[in-house]
């Protein structure tokens, strides 16, 4: 079943971008069961909302994504308490084109 991610991160977009561009390195496949990703700045952060196919592309998606993270300096530091994400099953969904 869908599920729907969404969390302020604390970073900036220039940091938002370095990830990213890390990441892209290593598309399509890390990215395997992303349906949708927007990255939107706010006050505290970008918040980050994601449609996967599944909690589990989610979560592989998530450890294949934190050393990355880790390498190009945006993650969480050590002992640092990372926001808390929310997902929600989702209940439908559709994408234009699709």
């Amino acid at each position: 079943m869908a599920v729907l991610f969404q969390m302020t991160v604390p970073m900036s977009t220039d940091q938002y971008d370095t990830l990213n561009a890390a990441l892209q390195k290593h598309a399509p496949g890390i990215f395997a069961g992303c349906l949708a990703h927007v990255a939107v700045p706010v006050d505290g952060g970008m918040q980050i909302s994601d449609l996967w196919e599944s909690t589990d592309a989610l979560e592989a998606f998530q450890a294949r994504m934190m050393p990355i993270a880790a390498e190009v300096g945006v993650a969480p530091p050590p002992g640092g308490q990372a926001p808390e994400p929310v997902v929600s099953q989702v209940h439908a969904y559709w994408l234009p084109g699709a």
